[in-house]
C-alpha cells in the first residue's frame, strides 16, 4: 500500500487526516444514539421491529422471508436487557457504529488522502437512510454493516492474500446472508473486482498474491454460515423462493400472478411509473451525496492523479454496480422498494470522500484568491457571489440536508406541529402502537366480562398483530389470519402457536379482530360487530371489530413447492 501524501497545514480540513478524529467522530454519534434511545426516543416500535421480536421469542434456523440473523440479534439483547424498545433497537446503533468503522477504514484501504476516512464515516451518519437504519432495528442495519465488513476484508485480501482477510470476507458475506440475501449481490462485484485485481498486478510484471487457500476458506466459511437457511427451507419446502417470487408477481410466487405465464396480462407488462418512483426514491434516500459518489465514479477509472491504491477505486465501484443495475432492471418487471439497493451505495461513499478534501482544496485556493482582489470582487459563483464549485456545493448541500433529516427524525412529532407537515408526516407509523395496544385491552377486558371467556385476538397485518403481542400485558400470543382472508402468507403461518391450521381448541372463543372487513369476519364467527378505529390507528383500511363464537378457519390449501 502506498504512503498517503502528508497533508499540508494550509489545506482544507488538516485535523480530518488525524484517525483518531474518526474514532471520535464515530464513538461520539453511536453513544449519543443509544443514550437517545434509551431516554429520549418517543416513537414506538414499528411494526417490522414487533414482528421481528416476535421471532426472537421464538428462535428457529431460518424464517419465512428472512434469515434468522434479526432474530438471533433482538434475542441476545433482549435477554440482557429484557423486553422494552430500547433493547430491541440496542444492536442499531451498534450496527451503525460498525458500518462506519468498516466505511472508514475502507476508504483508508483505498484511498490515498489521509482525510477520505473521517469523511467516509461523515457520509455514513449524514445519509438519510443510514440514519434511519442507526435508530430503528430492522435488518438493513447489520446487513449493511456486513456489507461494508466485506468490502473492508475483501479490500485487504486482493491487496495481500492473507488468511485473515479472506475469513473476515467469507465470515461477513455469511452472516450477512443471516440477515438478507441481498449480499448476494456483492459477489458478482467481488469476483470481478479480484479478476481485475490480479490482471493489473500481472500486467505491472509483478507476481499476483496467493489466492487459493483463502478464497476456499472464505467459501468454506460462507457456505456454513448458509447452512441453517438451507437445513430451515429444505424442511419448510423452500418457501423463501416463494416468497422472493413473489416479490415479482409471477407463476411459482406467494402473490397473485401479474407477469409472464398465467397473469390476467397474457404476458409482461411496464409501467414507467415503476422506474421513476423507484429513482426518486433513491436521490431521497441518499440525498447530495449521491451526486458526489456517482461523479467520482465516473472520474476515478479515468484519472491519471494517483487518489486511489491501483485497484482500490474498481473495487469500489465494483462493489455498487452489480446490486443497483439488478434492482433498476428490476423496475422494469416490478415495483422495488425504496430501500432494497441501499447497500449499493456502501462502496460509493469511499469514493465521494476521496472527491470532497480534493476538490475542497481547490476551492479554498479559489476563495484566498478571491478574498485578496480589491472590492468590488467580481462574482464567481453560480449561487453566490464568492467562488463556488459543484464538489463544494454538493457537500455543503449534503452536510445541511443530513443535520436537517438526522436532527429532524429525533422528533418527527414535533416537526408534525408545523403548519403543512401534519398530513406529510406518518407519524402512525413510528408511533401509538400502545395507544392502539391498551384500547384494545380495553374491548378486549370488556369482551371477557361479557362471555366469560379469554378473547383471542387477531390482526389481519403482521405487523399489528406482533405490535400487540408486544404492547399487551403479559405479551399474549396474537394470530394473524394472513392469506386465509386475504394476503401472503407471513410467519405466524410457520410457527406452532400461531398456526390456525393447527389449533382447533380455540373453536367456540370470543375475539377482537383488527383489519380486514365485517364480511370477512362474518365467515367464521357466529356474529360480529364492527366497533370502528382504534384510538391511535392511522390506518383507514384498518376497523375493529368484535366477533362471538370462532368456528375457525378453513384449512389452508398447501402451496407446491416452486
Amino acid at each position: 500500500m502506498t504512503p498517503p501524501p502528508e497533508i499540508a497545514r494550509d489545506t482544507w480540513a488538516p485535523w480530518a487526516a488525524r484517525w483518531r478524529a474518526t474514532l471520535l467522530l464515530i464513538l461520539t454519534i453511536t453513544l449519543l444514539r443509544l443514550l437517545y434511545l434509551a431516554f429520549l426516543c418517543p416513537y414506538t416500535l414499528v411494526e417490522d421491529e414487533a414482528h421481528y421480536w416476535e421471532w426472537s421469542r421464538r428462535l428457529a434456523l431460518s424464517y419465512y422471508t428472512k434469515g434468522p440473523g434479526v432474530a438471533w440479534t433482538i434475542a441476545a439483547t433482549t435477554r440482557l436487557f429484557g423486553d422494552t424498545e430500547f433493547a430491541v433497537r440496542l444492536a442499531s446503533p451498534i450496527a451503525s457504529g460498525i458500518g462506519a468503522l468498516a466505511v472508514a477504514l475502507l476508504a483508508r484501504e483505498t484511498c490515498r488522502d489521509r482525510r477520505a476516512p473521517f469523511f467516509a464515516a461523515a457520509l455514513w451518519f449524514l445519509v438519510p437512510i443510514f440514519q434511519v437504519m442507526g435508530l430503528l432495528l430492522t435488518i438493513d442495519g447489520p446487513y449493511c454493516a456486513c456489507w461494508a465488513l466485506a468490502m473492508l476484508f475483501a479490500a485487504r485480501a486482493f491487496r495481500t492474500g492473507a488468511i485473515t482477510p479472506w475469513a473476515g470476507l467469507g465470515l461477513a458475506l455469511g452472516v450477512g446472508a443471516l440477515y438478507k440475501y441481498t449480499i448476494l449481490l456483492a459477489l458478482p462485484g467481488l469476483l470481478f473486482a479480484l479478476w481485475w485485481s490480479r490482471r493489473h498486478t500481472t500486467r505491472k510484471g509483478e507476481k499476483p498474491p496467493p489466492m487459493l487457500r483463502g478464497s476456499s476458506l472464505a467459501a468454506l466459511l460462507f457456505l456454513l454460515c448458509m447452512l441453517p437457511i438451507i437445513v430451515w427451507n429444505q424442511r419448510e419446502g423452500w418457501p423463501t423462493i416463494a416468497h422472493l417470487l413473489g416479490h415479482l408477481h409471477v407463476k411459482g410466487g406467494d402473490t397473485p400472478i401479474t407477469q409472464g405465464q398465467g397473469s390476467k396480462y397474457q404476458g409482461w407488462h411496464y409501467e414507467p411509473k415503476w422506474t421513476l418512483d423507484f429513482l426518486a426514491a433513491q436521490l431521497g434516500m441518499i440525498g447530495p451525496a449521491l451526486a458526489l459518489g456517482l461523479l467520482e465514479s465516473l472520474r476515478a477509472p479515468r484519472s491519471r492523479t494517483p487518489d486511489f491504491e491501483p485497484a482500490g477505486a474498481i473495487l469500489l465501484i465494483a462493489g455498487a454496480v452489480p446490486i443497483l443495475l439488478f434492482y433498476l432492471l428490476l423496475s422494469f418487471v416490478a415495483s422495488p422498494e425504496a430501500n432494497w439497493p441501499m447497500a449499493g451505495y456502501i462502496t460509493l461513499l469511499p469514493l465521494a470522500a476521496a472527491r470532497i478534501p480534493r476538490d475542497m482544496d481547490h476551492w479554498l485556493a479559489r476563495l484566498r484568491a478571491w478574498h485578496a482582489l480589491p472590492t468590488p470582487r467580481p462574482r464567481q459563483g453560480f449561487l453566490l457571489r464568492r467562488p463556488e464549485s459543484l464538489s463544494q456545493v454538493l457537500w455543503h448541500a449534503t452536510l445541511v440536508c443530513g443535520l436537517i433529516t438526522g436532527l429532524g427524525m429525533l422528533r418527527l412529532d414535533l416537526l408534525a406541529r408545523l403548519p403543512g407537515l401534519n398530513k406529510a408526516i406518518p407519524l402512525h407509523r413510528f408511533m401509538w402502537a400502545d395507544v392502539m395496544a391498551q384500547d384494545v385491552q380495553r374491548l378486549a377486558t370488556d369482551l371477557q366480562h361479557e362471555t366469560g371467556q379469554s378473547p383471542l385476538i387477531f390482526a389481519q397485518a403482521y405487523g399489528r398483530a406482533s405490535q400487540f403481542a408486544f404492547y399487551l400485558p403479559g405479551h399474549p400470543t396474537t394470530y394473524c389470519p394472513g392469506p386465509r382472508i386475504a394476503g401472503r402468507p407471513t410467519q405466524y403461518d410457520y410457527f406452532p402457536d400461531t398456526n390456525l391450521d393447527l389449533h382447533p381448541e380455540l373453536v367456540g372463543r370470543p375475539a377482537i379482530m383488527v383489519g380486514a372487513t365485517l364480511a370477512d369476519w362474518q365467515k367464521v364467527f357466529d356474529r360480529v360487530d364492527e366497533i370502528g378505529q382504534l384510538k391511535g390507528e392511522g390506518k383507514p383500511n384498518r376497523p375493529a371489530f368484535r366477533g362471538y363464537n370462532f368456528r375457525g378457519f378453513p384449512p389452508r390449501t398447501p402451496q407446491p413447492a416452486p
